[in-house]
């Protein structure tokens, strides 16, 4: 069983990534975008670390409404899979 914060993290990096890309931010935008230092969001990318609480919040603070609902469900869903996953 892979444990939610693996899966937290792998899904985070994706949807950092898909973002910087969305925007045309580089890393070093992200990283002031988020509050954190510009190895600290390429180890976030690269899944090497996962988002604090006030990483994840500051992320979400960029997002319009509908986007961070959308972010909310997709990792509902990617968590109800994984669960699912793990009882069959």
């Amino acid at each position: 069983m892979r444990s939610c914060q693996t899966i937290f993290k792998q899904f985070l990096n994706v949807r950092l990534r898909k973002f910087r890309f969305a925007h045309g931010y580089t890393q070093e935008r992200m990283a002031e975008v988020l509050h954190i230092s510009t190895r600290a969001y390429s180890d976030l990318e690269r899944g090497k670390y996962s988002a604090s609480a006030l990483t994840m919040l500051f992320f979400m603070s960029e997002l319009q409404e509908t986007e961070t609902l959308a972010l909310l469900n997709d990792f509902r869903k990617v968590m109800h899979s994984a669960l699912l996953l793990d009882e069959g």
